[in-house]
């Protein structure tokens, strides 16, 4: 169920995205469910009125950038196991 509700966030994040790289360029969007909660200059500003308002329950603090950076994890081939 988590991972469907990131994805309706995802989805309307993209909904919102050229009216907010309009308004909020490198700012950070706050966003539950379906709803624009607010936007903020920092992430840990967003996050922090995340947890506020809605406590353990999920929500969306996304950057508000044109292009994504794409996020690289090395991975260790000592660590693979192949009985896994």
């Amino acid at each position: 169920m988590a991972l469907e509700v990131l994805k309706e966030e995802l989805a309307f994040f993209n909904e919102k995205k050229d009216e907010l790289l309009r308004t909020h360029l490198g700012q950070f969007a706050l966003i539950k469910g379906r709803a624009l909660i607010g936007v903020f200059a920092t992430r840990e500003e967003a996050y922090a009125e995340g947890v506020q308002r809605f406590g353990g329950e999920s929500f969306l603090a996304h950057h508000i950038v044109e292009k994504e950076p794409v996020e690289q994890v090395p991975l260790l081939a000592s660590s693979l196991r192949a009985d896994l």
